[in-house]
C-alpha cells in the first residue's frame, strides 16, 4: 500500500543572516564493500540560509549537482528564491520525504505527492530481469524532494541479485546514490547491506542528515531505506520503504 500521508511544514521567517556553511559534496555513490571517507565541513553556525550564501554553496559543489541547480535557481523570481530557501530549512518537509510501496518486477512505479503548492515528494521504482545466464534482477528505489520542480535531495537504493541457476535467489549486491543540494543539511549514507535468503533478496541503507543551519533544528534526522524483492516461478514482486526513525 502506498503511504500518501504527508505533514504540512510551517514556513519560518527569513532572516538576513550570514552566508551558509560549506557542506559535504552534493552527490555521492557507495557500493557494497566500500566506505565513505569523512568530508571536512565548517560548523553549522548560520541561523538561516541566504540567497548569496546558497549560490556560493552551489559553486563549491559545481560538478555534483550545483551547476544544474544554480541555473534553475537563477530562473526563479526573488520572492521564489527566498521561499525556496525557507523550504530547504523546513525540517518537517525532510521528515515527510518517505513512502512505502509495492509492485511487480518489470513494471515502473512513479508517484508524485504534493506537500504544498511549491514542494513535491516523488517516488520512483524501476526493475528488470536481464537476459543473461544468471537472469540478474536489478531494482532501483528512489525518493526525491523537489522545490519548484528542482530536485534538492534524492536518495536511492539499488539492489541486484541472481534469479537463475539455483533453487534460491543468490549473490545479492546493493549500492546507494545520493544527490543533495539542500544547503540546510549534510546527508550521509551508511555502508549498504545486501542479503539473499531463499526466494527473497533485499538491499538497505541508513541515511543521516546533519543540520547545517539552526533554522533546521539541532538534532540529526535518521532514515531507513529498504528495497526487497521475491522472484519465484509463480511471481516476481517488490516492496520498498523509506521511513524515519
Amino acid at each position: 500500500m502506498i503511504n500518501r500521508t504527508l505533514s504540512r511544514g510551517t514556513i519560518a521567517a527569513l532572516a538576513t543572516a550570514t552566508a551558509v556553511a560549506v557542506l559535504a559534496p552534493a552527490a555521492q555513490a557507495v557500493t557494497a564493500g566500500e566506505h565513505t571517507a569523512p568530508v571536512a565541513r565548517t560548523a553549522a553556525v548560520s541561523a538561516h540560509l541566504t540567497v548569496d550564501g546558497y549560490q556560493a554553496y552551489l559553486k563549491k559543489n559545481w560538478a555534483k549537482g550545483g551547476r544544474e541547480t544554480s541555473a534553475a535557481f537563477k530562473k526563479l523570481t526573488p520572492a521564489q528564491r527566498k521561499k525556496f530557501l525557507l523550504h530547504l530549512e523546513d525540517r518537517k518537509i525532510y521528515l515527510a520525504l518517505r513512502n512505502t510501496v509495492k509492485g511487480n518486477v518489470g513494471h515502473r512505479l512513479h508517484i508524485v505527492n504534493s506537500y504544498n503548492q511549491d514542494v513535491q515528494l516523488v517516488t520512483d521504482v524501476t526493475s528488470r530481469i536481464a537476459g543473461d545466464k544468471a537472469a540478474t534482477a536489478t531494482l532501483n528505489f528512489t525518493v526525491s524532494e523537489r522545490v519548484y520542480g528542482i530536485p534538492v535531495t534524492t536518495e536511492t537504493v539499488t539492489l541486484s541479485f541472481e534469479t537463475r541457476g539455483s533453487a534460491k535467489n543468490k549473490n545479492a549486491h546493493a549500492k546507494v546514490t545520493l544527490k543533495n543540494v539542500n544547503a540546510a543539511i549534510a546527508v550521509k549514507a551508511s555502508k549498504p547491506k545486501a542479503v539473499a535468503k531463499g526466494a527473497i533478496a533485499n538491499g538497505s541503507t541508513v541515511w543521516t542528515a546533519t543540520p547545517q543551519v539552526r533554522a533546521f533544528g539541532t538534532k540529526k534526522v535518521v532514515k531507513d531505506q529498504l528495497i526487497q524483492s521475491a522472484v519465484t516461478k509463480t511471481g516476481k514482486t517488490f516492496n520498498g520503504r523509506l521511513t524515519n526513525r
